[in-house]
């Protein structure tokens, strides 16, 4: 079958829903509450797009208290619209219009007690060539018992002035019975016309849709034909094969299904070891990596004391450190995707052990960022507060004392205190004292740096740390709800073909050929569903 593609970009809110409906009627005949449900979520993030709504009216109309009900009514139904008044100014005998580009839906208000005039027809055609979607409104129907009469009306002055091509929709409502209802009395709020308004401008309305939004829902639309167009085309085989008894059919249906309940329990199985193996493989080369920039640091700071340029040693050791921590991040990526690999191989069952027949999830770890900017520079070395004074203060004392042990030795033999020997004697040890000294602070200098370093490094550890762990148990997360959902569509495909199986051997001639003929026309509609799709090919 050749199927013409179609633009997505062509696709419009109001195509959408009709894809959405034509996918759940075929679903409906399945009894898959879990197809219903993904259908439901579809519908749910289309509702919730943007639209911009105004309500177009002369004063005295009930547009405003229709706004204000609408406004309350929407959280359920249509929780992405707004609905406001057009903001324009009014020309004689003429509504309000919005200025264009300023909203993708105009309400033109009227209440039910009067025919559209010209002015009225005047501002439909003013909006109608801006190019907005145009609904009618017929306000205040529970003061106006005739307003069947001006709906019919309104409609045959919109044919006569050549506006209703295509046809503009006419909805009667009332803004004080919706606001009744929204009370909570389902009777008062479904006849004040208020809700299938909503209902209306939700699924029937045409408006643009953000193309991840599109691609959203047309993807869990494909996802879903192809679900059912599995579930029926085994069936058929199975219906109509000729190879084979019916029994025999139903023998390899019932070993297929327990083949994927042990399958099953494999892929968990592969997935509970395989998590515990990737955190902990991952835990330890961030630990070895950043052991890795400490013994690199220890090597630059038994080189050269790194003191005078402390600056740019930091700089250049938390350069280090986010270079590791990008390394190990890229690494989770690599091992996550590799586990989810694995874990498809073992659903998949395939004996090649590959994963062919099921889809990879999207695993994704973020960069760690944030964690990275919480490491704080390391603090300037207490060692560098001293200087070249310390040292000749030091130096004095060592020289003063110098002098008196020898003054005092030499005083013995009858020389004076201060001689040739004892001044020497103070120069030297006050020589001593001062190279002494600068060699025990390069050594400080050494030690607070290292220690400096392995607070750095375990500072990152516990930060990226952290993260790391946090993002892979979401990966677990990931990985888990990816493969059941899988999981739980192949175990019921299986199930269903055993059950067909089964019933199969118990047809008749009669039976076979109405299931067959059902099975036909499933498909057939299947595949105009699928080709109303955007960028399909059959």
């Amino acid at each position: 079958m050749s199927v013409t593609t179609r633009q997505a970009e062509l696709i419009g809110s109001a195509e959408l829903a009709s894809l959405l409906d034509h996918a759940n009627q075929l679903v409906g005949a399945t009894g898959r509450p879990d197809l219903i449900e993904r259908l439901s979520r579809a519908r749910a993030r289309l509702a919730g797009r943007g639209m911009r709504v105004v309500l177009v009216g002369e004063p005295g109309q009930g547009a405003t208290s229709l706004a204000r009900v609408l406004d309350q009514v929407r959280a359920n139904r249509l929780p992405g619209a707004t609905f406001t008044d057009a903001r324009g100014r009014p020309g004689p005998n003429q509504a309000r219009t919005p200025d264009p580009g300023s909203a993708d839906v105009a309400l033109f208000v009227t209440d039910a007690g009067h025919e559209y005039g010209q002015p009225e027809l005047d501002a439909l055609a003013r909006l109608r060539a801006q190019g907005l979607a145009v609904v009618g409104v017929l306000t205040k129907i529970d003061i106006f018992p005739r307003w069947a009469d001006v709906q019919r009306a309104n409609r045959s002055r919109l044919q006569a002035a050549n506006l209703d091509a295509p046809p503009i929709p006419l909805f009667p409502v009332s803004a004080a019975l919706g606001e009744s209802g929204s009370r909570g009395d389902e009777s008062v709020a479904a006849a004040s016309g208020v809700p299938q308004l909503v209902d209306f401008l939700r699924d029937r309305v045409g408006t643009n849709v953000e193309p991840a939004l599109r691609d959203s829902v047309v993807a869990e639309i494909r996802a879903v034909t192809e679900e059912l167009g599995r579930g029926w085309n085994g069936e058929l085989d199975t219906v109509q094969s000729a190879g084979g008894s019916a029994q025999d059919r139903q023998q390899r249906a019932v070993a297929e299904l327990d083949r994927r309940q042990q399958l099953s329990v494999n892929w968990q199985l592969a997935l509970g070891d395989g998590a515990t193996e990737l955190m902990a493989q991952v835990d330890f080369d961030l630990r070895d990596r950043l052991r890795t920039v400490m013994v690199d640091a220890e090597a630059e700071i038994l080189k050269a004391s790194p003191v005078k340029q402390w600056p740019q040693f930091d700089a250049w050791v938390r350069g280090r450190v986010a270079e590791s921590v990008q390394a190990n991040f890229q690494l989770a990526r690599e091992r996550s995707r590799k586990l989810a690999a694995q874990v498809a191989a073992q659903l998949a069952g395939n004996p090649d052990g590959s994963h062919i027949g099921v889809a990879l999830p999207d695993v994704r770890v973020n960069n760690p960022d944030e964690a990275l900017r919480q490491i704080k520079p390391m603090p300037p070395l207490e060692s560098s507060k001293g200087g070249v004074v310390a040292r000749a203060v030091n130096s004095l004392r060592g020289s003063y004392g110098g002098v008196l042990m020898v003054g005092v030795l030499t005083s013995l033999a009858g020389m004076v205190l201060i001689n040739v020997w004892s001044v020497a004697a103070g120069v030297l040890l006050g020589v001593f004292t001062f190279w002494e000294d600068a060699k025990n602070s390069k050594e400080r200098g050494k030690a607070e740096a290292r220690m400096a370093v392995s607070k750095l490094t375990d500072e990152a550890n516990f930060r990226v740390g952290d993260d790391l762990r946090t993002q892979l148990r979401a990966v677990h997360r990931t990985l888990r709800d990816h493969f059941t959902v899988i999981n739980d569509q192949r175990l019921r495909a299986a199930a269903d073909t055993a059950r067909t199986a089964a019933d199969a051997a118990q047809y008749n001639g009669g039976q076979r050929s109405t299931r067959l003929s059902g099975l036909q026309n499933n498909l057939a509609e299947l595949r105009q569903l699928q080709a109303r799709l955007p960028n399909h090919r059959g």
